[in-house]
């Protein structure tokens, strides 16, 4: 009988992209949890950083909306919600209801999109590799607003693997911004480049799992 793949989510719609790029390979359960809540900032330059990325970000997308077309458009982007009856609700990824999910459906691979931080224990007892992409928007856009900031014209996106020794890169792509990108069309950016980097891993690590069956 084939394990399933479980992608586990925060409260984000961007995650519902990553569900239908990759649910033909073997999703068959998401695990969402409430969060995460946003970063509390630790001084009045953060706090002025965070709300002046929270109040634009929508009259960005609003003058954006050609180029989010676009980016829709390169990959595709799937934008229907995650069927209900595929979603199990967690108050977080680190919680005992969580934790019971993961034992009870003994996945193949377990992908984590924009979450909360997830504790190494949590992580340790996962018997079965798990990916994630970065970096990560799940405390507001400030990641983001942050790729812009630190290299205007070029950043990237990364497909990293949880090991014994931490998260390593499996992958990784340049993310070339247009003169009309911000931080706002930065998440449809990142995944029209990311998703093919993701896909490309999951079928690797199938195709592997399936050749190792058939050699024991």
């Amino acid at each position: 009988m084939t394990r399933p793949i479980v992608l586990c989510i925060g409260d984000n719609p961007m995650s519902a992209y990553v569900y239908h790029a990759i649910r033909h390979l073997g999703v068959t359960h998401v695990i969402q949890e409430d969060g995460p809540s946003e970063e509390r900032p630790d001084s009045l330059k953060s706090w002025g950083r965070q709300l002046y990325v929270r109040y634009t970000t929508p009259l960005m997308r609003w003058f954006s909306r050609e180029r989010v077309h676009e980016l829709k458009r390169r990959y595709p982007l799937n934008h229907q919600p995650i069927p209900l009856h595929h979603l199990l609700k967690v108050t977080s990824l680190n919680d005992a209801r969580a934790k019971m999910w993961l034992d009870r459906l003994m996945p193949e691979l377990v992908i984590f999109h924009e979450t909360g931080p997830i504790e190494p224990e949590v992580l340790k007892r996962i018997d079965c590799p798990v990916l994630t992409v970065r970096p990560s928007m799940a405390a507001g856009q400030l990641e983001a607003y942050w790729a812009f900031r630190a290299k205007p014209n070029v950043c990237e996106v990364r497909i990293e693997q949880w090991t014994e020794r931490g998260w390593s890169v499996l992958d990784r792509s340049v993310l070339y911004i247009g003169g009309t990108d911000n931080f706002a069309t930065y998440p449809y950016l990142q995944l029209s480049t990311g998703l093919p980097l993701l896909r490309r891993q999951i079928e690797a690590m199938l195709e592997e799992d399936v050749y190792d069956r058939r050699i024991d």
